[in-house]
């Protein structure tokens, strides 16, 4: 391979893919939609993968474009893996709540 070629071809850029929107998901079900969609799952400050919990932010923000093989950082929070966890409190359970 001649050497302009070969720069040519490490040069290319890598096709882009749409960052799926995982927030609200468990953590194993984001990992996974994440890889599918040829990204790789990462947690804050270069942590593994979460592995449990609920998505509560990725970035990049959902339908952004993003290089496959690119990293999305996902924070979660302690709870179910679904998001049965983020339903709040029915409106009869909030005025029970309320101390007035």
């Amino acid at each position: 391979m001649r050497p302009d070629a070969y720069n040519q071809a490490m040069h290319r850029p890598r096709p882009v893919t749409e960052v799926p929107d995982v927030v609200g998901l468990g953590a194993e079900d984001a990992c996974d939609i994440v890889r599918r969609a040829g990204l790789v799952p990462v947690g804050p400050d270069g942590a593994p993968a979460p592995g449990a919990g609920v998505v509560s932010a990725q970035r990049p923000i959902g339908a952004a474009g993003a290089e496959e093989g690119a990293k999305v950082t996902l924070w979660t929070h302690p709870g179910k893996d679904s998001a049965e966890a983020l339903v709040g409190p029915s409106p009869r359970e909030s005025a029970d709540l309320d101390p007035v």
